[in-house]
């Protein structure tokens, strides 16, 4: 029951996010849509608040029971200690108490998201993947990265555990 659970929790994950009214176009398609999320103690931010303005972005998100998922998150720690200027947006696919032991267990200093069931997922989010034959990917798996300039132009999208180590090479 966990692998059903994987794909309805990570949905729930990222149902905070509502795209943007505009063009559709090839340009739209890979840039970050605007979304909203909560942190693990509950306070609101959105992908347009300042702190988040003018910033390269890694989102990700990953679950705290099965092994690659928990490889990803030591592995954004890694990355997170190498490139400090990189603002971390990272969902954790879990409960709420879960995340929250996840997170003090595992000692991640970027900050966690949680999962909110309130709104539903927005459909270009799924996008932002390329697949090898040029199909939309729907985000039923968890882990994924993905990294987007300031500019919010995403650049780099992969499902699966990626090291801290290819991050900082893509980065560059």
């Amino acid at each position: 029951m966990k692998s059903a659970a994987t794909i309805l929790v990570l949905v729930l994950a990222l149902t905070a996010i509502s795209v943007t009214s505009g063009d559709a176009g090839a340009d739209a398609a890979r840039k970050l849509p605007s979304f909203e999320m909560k942190d693990l103690q509950e306070v609101e931010f959105r992908l347009t608040d300042e702190r988040f303005k003018g910033k390269k972005l890694l989102v990700a998100a990953f679950g705290t029971w099965q092994q690659p998922s928990i490889a990803q998150a030591r592995e954004l720690q890694k990355f997170h200690k190498a490139n400090p200027d990189v603002e971390i947006i990272a969902f954790v696919v879990d409960s709420l108490a879960e995340a929250r032991d996840f997170v003090a267990r595992e000692q991640l200093t970027y900050p966690c998201y949680k999962s909110d069931p309130a709104t539903r997922i927005g459909p270009g989010f799924n996008r932002l993947f390329k697949t090898r034959k040029g199909k939309v990917l729907t985000l039923n798996k968890a882990p994924f990265v993905m990294l987007a300039d300031a500019d919010r132009n995403v650049y780099y999208a992969e499902l699966g555990t990626v090291s801290a180590e290819t991050l900082g090479k893509e980065l560059k």
